[in-house]
């Protein structure tokens, strides 16, 4: 009997089970289900149920095989988002894609750096430059799985606010693993941070060779293999990516951008269930590994100065940024507190800074008690907002160009009407 693979069966039960339950509660109390899928991996991580209980419930050997697992699970939802993702929105919002993704990066990066130098300048454990960098980096992501996540559960992944959320998330993560490598590559000389040039031809193919060549496949294509091909492809270029040092959630979901949209509904039942049943398990498996037992009295203060300065920094600049492309003021409020979650992207890079020994162990619990903070919280702002509380709109891309009449009408309350048709039966 292969007992490694026995533990790896049953801890994938453990976390369906443990991800569902939690996820349900978190639901109760009016949380996106990811909430408490988080929480899920934290209460099994050694922070509650200590080392030693939770090694032998997912030990070490096992934490590998269930860590590729979650990133297949990962990697197959962000291709359905890339799918569901209409281009029209970068045409009909062309002015406020780039002005809302920069400032949603350049302000908290730079308040993220002068915290770092001032408020945290006692967890420094290196070169004061690279560390302040690094806090910059920290600060300025937006959790883009999680996102998509949070879209779906609230029945907003169709509309346009959710579109042009997910525009803008995927820009500013782009930018947030590209100043990382940067980052990593001063902090670490030597390393393989060159590859990220090659996202430039990588672009050029999938958008002028292979969006065309998939285009007639489907022509002729049955339903299978649309669903192996999309499976397949998405798993291609997110390894692609990820050897490029961009992370495999950007290759999966440029992906489902170019894969053709009329074969759409027919690859998404298909793939939805590959995900439903891997996905927890990215979020658990991250979860294991945070340790808030580090957390002293001391660092109560500084806590609330890092969530403040996230916070204020994200949510106060693309608020600014939506209002001054002529964006309403609801829809500018929502697309702030959407894009203010952090969650799985942060503890990724945070995991990475850890590893590399940009952060020690006690600031990392700290953002990572941040990360957990800043999306719990856009449930709340948007339930205050009134959004998301009815079913998604389908929008097709000639809808999608209309983007700007609807976002910037001078009657901020129509923007209601977005949330009030037909429910997509899929967002689970």
């Amino acid at each position: 009997m292969n007992i490694p693979t026995v533990t790896v069966l049953l801890d994938l039960v453990l976390i369906m089970v443990a991800a569902r339950i939690l996820g349900w509660l978190a639901e109760k109390i009016g949380q996106p289900p990811v909430i408490g899928e988080i929480a899920a991996g934290i209460l099994a991580g050694p922070t509650i149920i200590g080392h030693h209980l939770s090694a032998a419930l997912f030990p070490h050997d096992a934490r590998s095989s269930l860590n590729l697992l979650a990133n297949i699970g990962v990697a197959t939802f962000m291709f359905v988002a890339g799918l569901e993702l209409d281009r029209g929105i970068f045409a009909g919002a062309r002015r406020s894609i780039p002005a809302i993704s920069a400032a949603a990066y350049i302000v908290p990066f730079a308040l993220g750096s002068g915290i770092a130098v001032t408020a945290l300048a006692r967890y420094q454990t290196g070169n004061r430059l690279h560390f302040a960098l690094y806090i910059g980096c920290a600060l300025a992501v937006t959790a883009f799985p999680v996102l998509a996540r949070i879209l779906h559960d609230r029945n907003l992944v169709h509309t346009e606010i959710g579109q042009l959320s997910l525009a803008c998330a995927a820009l500013v993560d782009i930018m947030a693993w590209a100043v990382l490598a940067v980052v990593l590559a001063l902090a670490h000389p030597g390393g393989t941070q060159w590859r990220l040039i090659l996202l430039i031809p990588l672009v050029g193919l999938l958008w002028w060779v292979l969006r065309p060549a998939l285009g007639r496949i489907s022509q002729i294509g049955t339903a299978q293999t649309m669903i192996v091909l999309g499976v397949g492809g998405a798993l291609a270029v997110a390894a692609i990516t990820e050897w490029i040092g961009l992370h495999l959630i950007f290759g999966a979901f440029a992906f489902g951008v170019i894969f053709p949209r009329e074969r759409r509904q027919a690859v998404e039942s298909g793939v939805r269930v590959l995900s439903a049943v891997l996905l927890p398990g990215f979020f658990v498996v991250a979860g294991l590994a945070v340790d808030l037992s580090s957390i002293d009295s001391t660092a109560i203060g500084e806590l609330a100065v890092i969530i403040a300065v996230a916070v204020l920094g994200k949510i106060g600049s693309v608020y600014l940024a939506g209002r001054l492309t002529g964006m309403n003021v609801r829809p500018a409020a929502a697309v702030a507190a959407l894009l203010n979650t952090r969650g799985l992207t942060e503890l990724v890079i945070l995991s990475v800074g850890l590893t590399t020994g940009l952060i020690g162990p006690q600031l990392y619990s700290l953002l990572v008690v941040m990360a957990l903070v800043t999306t719990a919280s856009t449930a709340p702002i948007l339930r205050i907002l009134g959004m998301g509380h009815g079913p998604a709109e389908t929008t097709s891309p000639a809808h999608a160009q209309t983007t700007g009449s609807l976002l910037h009408n001078s009657n901020a309350d129509d923007v209601a009407a977005l949330t009030d048709s037909e429910p997509d039966s899929a967002t689970r």
